[in-house]
């Protein structure tokens, strides 16, 4: 990443002037003084890329909440070049050009940002599974999801369609283990508790408390409450997934 590289280069600069100056501590000093200097120099570099590119990001938002799909990506191809300024930033711009072009039904333009996306965020990798696991290509699907919940241990959803994925696929015992780790990362979620709950009992796993955020993955339909929703990328792939609450 540039951002990174211009930083060290501050910091090396910075560090070799100062022990060539021969001052306090010559290259000791110089060496702490350096990377003090590249942390500060990569802090502040970074705010300023956030500055230039957030508001496309917010304006890519408004296209898709208007219908303006195209526009939108665009907006968010315009954007690529930031990434290799921006640590983690081409992941995510990926996942959401993914996303949008997913629920577009565009899959296969989909799938070449999806596998693109980064790791931190849950619901590129889940749609990237989502398209694995219809195309039959199984072994892939799981590994997607595997990978997510390692980088995202705390995201209830993760757990919950990879117990889906995995029943599905006929390994209910695999399909229980996963939810009884989710259990151990928040005991009280009631979704998790209600699918071990299914599964032990050879039923059919409970998705809807996941309203859009699984929906959106096209692995089950909808309810009709549900079907109106605007075009362009769904609401529950752009919110931060949270602790699903006893209802």
């Amino acid at each position: 990443m540039y951002g990174i590289l211009v930083s060290l280069a501050i910091g090396l600069l910075v560090g070799v002037v100062y022990t060539l100056l021969g001052w306090w501590k010559t290259w000791a000093m110089g060496i702490i003084l350096g990377v003090l200097v590249a942390m500060v120099a990569f802090v502040l570099l970074s705010r300023l890329l956030a500055k230039r590119f957030e508001p496309r990001f917010l304006q890519a938002q408004k296209q898709i909440q208007s219908g303006a799909n195209q526009l939108a990506l665009r907006t968010l191809e315009d954007l690529l070049p930031f990434g290799r300024w921006q640590v983690l930033l081409t992941g995510q711009i990926h996942a959401q050009l993914g996303l949008l072009l997913y629920a577009m039904e565009k899959e296969d333009e989909a799938l070449g940002h999806l596998v693109k996306s980064g790791l931190r965020v849950p619901d590129a990798r889940l749609a990237l599974a989502a398209i694995y696991y219809r195309k039959k290509r199984f072994d892939e699907a799981n590994e997607v999801v595997k990978l997510a919940i390692k980088a995202n241990k705390k995201q209830i959803l993760l757990y919950n369609v990879y117990a889906y994925l995995l029943n599905k696929q006929g390994k209910r015992d695999e399909a229980i283990e996963q939810l009884q780790s989710c259990l151990k990362v928040e005991a009280s979620n009631e979704s998790t508790k209600d699918n071990l709950l299914r599964l032990q009992n050879n039923r059919k796993m409970n998705m809807k408390r996941f309203g859009m955020q699984w929906y959106g993955l096209k692995l089950e339909k909808p309810p009709a409450s549900l079907r109106q929703a605007p075009p362009g990328m769904q609401r529950g792939f752009r919110a931060k997934q949270k602790k699903q609450k006893r209802r």
